[in-house]
């Protein structure tokens, strides 16, 4: 039983409930070290057999969310790992870990942290459970012995979500798809900014054209992105799935690149200097 269902029940009303349940602890953050010292721990320890604990190798934070944040997920199951000792060693038998995997964010919304592009997090949580560490040789071993790559793939520290997928990796055209999507919101974004902030240039013939071929590049590119993951996620996905992904994160890109398009060819700009 979720022990945020319990945590709050009296000590006398969580007794009715001994050798009934055992409590699954969650706690996602990267540090978990400060949840094992609240008080309903001690009232787990003299009441349940054994204690659960829960962690995620892949959870949506944010609604846009396509990749892990996979330093924060390790960050996780290592201090959950190394806190599995002080519990043992105050006497708490501890039933195993449970690894989650959650793809939306709440029930109303668009899954957004696709499996086949979270593999990796899943395989390297694992190791990382084994040993109750994260370093570059447990992703050696993954990317090697599971993964089937000629060497071990890199996590980009910066980022906190980059895991360059090797040629063999299973999902590995998903992962692809969803790099391609990051890259073009990017120039999306860095469009829409400099258009923002130098409205100015509108009014110059050249960059007009350099604007235009922007567009349609813009446009070609994810026009053939939404076939591509049509192809990939059928797969996976239902196509009820397909589709609410791609209104959630490729129809409005579409729509707003067409838009502007459109206003590039039949609007008289005029720019008052």
């Amino acid at each position: 039983m979720w022990d945020n269902r319990l945590r709050d029940i009296p000590i006398y009303k969580l007794k009715l409930l001994k050798n009934l349940v055992e409590p699954m602890a969650l706690d996602f953050q990267p540090d978990v070290s400060k949840t094992i010292n609240k008080p309903h721990w001690k009232n787990y320890k003299s009441l349940f057999r054994q204690l659960w604990i829960a962690a995620a190798y892949k959870g949506a934070e944010e609604c846009d969310d396509n990749f892990v944040p996979i330093i924060t997920r390790l960050s996780n199951i290592v201090s959950w790992s190394r806190t599995l000792n002080g519990l043992r060693s105050a006497g708490n038998k501890i039933g195993g870990v449970a690894l989650m995997g959650f793809s939306r964010p709440a029930y109303s919304l668009p899954t957004c942290q696709i499996l086949p592009a979270s593999i990796p997090s899943v395989l390297l949580m694992i190791l990382a459970i084994k040993v109750n560490a994260y370093h570059k040789y447990i992703n050696s071993e993954v990317a090697i012995c599971t993964l089937r790559c000629k060497d071990f793939f890199h996590v980009e520290l910066t980022e906190d979500y980059t895991i360059e997928a090797c040629d063999q990796m299973p999902g590995r055209q998903s992962y692809r798809l969803l790099s391609v999507l990051r890259v073009l919101k990017s120039r999306i974004s860095n469009l829409l900014n400099t258009v923002g902030k130098n409205r100015y240039i509108l009014g110059d013939r050249f960059y007009q054209a350099l604007l235009i071929d922007e567009l349609i590049y813009l446009q070609g590119a994810l026009k053939s992105l939404n076939k591509e993951v049509q192809l990939s996620f059928n797969e996976i996905y239902h196509n009820h799935t397909i589709t609410e992904w791609r209104d959630r994160h490729l129809r409005p890109l579409i729509n707003l690149i067409n838009d502007f398009y459109w206003h590039m060819l039949n609007t008289q700009i005029i720019v008052q200097l």
